[in-house]
């Protein structure tokens, strides 16, 4: 892990733990009935810090795909960069889908070519089975 991801990652989970103590106040806040304002204060809180979560995770996730795109040499083709690319961006998909990223990205792409090489993914641990037929990030 880099030093870039393993700052991500501090950054992501002290931003989890700051949420989970904004939740327990305005829990505590909210059944107290005292002071009601401040309990509204506190749910403002925790929704402004959920939306810096998500980004986050997306960078978290765009730089791992970097990282494995410059590591691996078999998986620098341009079909399995792309779904990885849209598996980071627009999370789990599956291969319908991913098969229409590939042709609008590159111009062309077969549903055979891109299940194969979701597969070899797999395979590598850098893509997992998520529910029903899509395909997701390992985290």
């Amino acid at each position: 892990m880099s030093g870039l991801e393993r700052d991500l990652k501090e950054v992501n989970e002290k931003l989890e733990h700051m949420m989970r103590r904004l939740d327990y106040l305005e829990a505590v806040l909210t059944e107290s009935r005292q002071y009601p304002e401040l309990a509204q204060v506190m749910g403002n809180l925790r929704v402004g810090a959920a939306l810096y979560s998500e980004p986050l995770k997306l960078i978290q996730r765009l730089v791992s795909v970097r990282r494995h795109l410059s590591r691996d040499e078999e998986h620098r083709d341009d079909v399995s960069r792309v779904i990885l690319n849209v598996l980071a961006l627009k999370g789990p998909q599956n291969i319908s889908a991913l098969t229409r990223e590939v042709q609008r990205e590159r111009g062309t792409g077969s549903r055979v070519t891109v299940r194969k090489k979701v597969l070899e993914l797999v395979e590598e641990g850098i893509v997992e089975k998520a529910e029903g037929y899509s395909y997701r990030l390992k985290e």
